[in-house]
């Protein structure tokens, strides 16, 4: 991943990965069968053990604004203890369609899911509104995530990943009116 966010994927020969990783071209061939599927398995691996984590975590989190939270807080953490992967995601992604559609656009489904879902146990539960589009506010949500982690990768901004994902789901759940009754704001909107 250090390769390839370095150089961009296609500027990245399996040459050069074998190189970083300290092994013969050959080897790398031994494992996988092109420079896709090194990507996709490193994807694939970022995206699982963000997903067990989130799944793990809720077995003992019922609420599902803690639980919006939670993703929020994962997901920003994946910055700092992948720093590569992120950069990778937040260029490569952005650069090509075709590199959406073969290397993360099921798990980025899987995530939306997963949000919509938690939404619409919300809503069931009375917590939250019933008039909203839980895929609206699913999507909502991961851009401004999103937003965040591309301006730590382009600006090299740090953030606490439970402070902002807090101030995250406040703006979503809450909106950025400063009168205090919620309850209201939620009502008249």
């Amino acid at each position: 991943m250090e390769v390839i966010a370095e150089r961009g994927y296609f500027n990245s020969p399996v040459s050069a990965i074998a190189k970083k990783a300290g092994v013969a071209d050959g080897t790398i061939y031994l494992y996988f069968k092109s420079k896709d599927e090194v990507l996709q398995t490193a994807i694939d691996s970022t995206f699982g053990r963000f997903f067990g984590q989130v799944e793990e975590q809720f077995q003992s989190l019922a609420d599902p604004r803690a639980q919006l939270e939670y993703i929020a807080q994962v997901h920003l953490e994946s910055h700092s203890l992948n720093r590569s992967m992120t950069i990778l995601m937040q260029t490569e992604m952005r650069q090509s369609a075709q590199f959406l559609a073969r290397f993360s656009h099921h798990h980025l489904v899987r995530y939306i899911q997963m949000v919509r879902e938690v939404i619409r146990r919300g809503q069931e539960e009375g917590i939250f509104r019933r008039d909203i589009s839980d895929g609206v506010v699913a999507h909502c949500m991961f851009g401004a995530i999103d937003e965040l982690l591309s301006s730590a990768v382009f600006t090299g901004r740090t953030y606490d990943a439970r402070t902002t994902a807090r101030q995250v789901m406040d703006v979503l759940l809450y909106g950025i009116s400063a009168d205090g009754d919620r309850t209201a704001q939620s009502a008249s909107a």
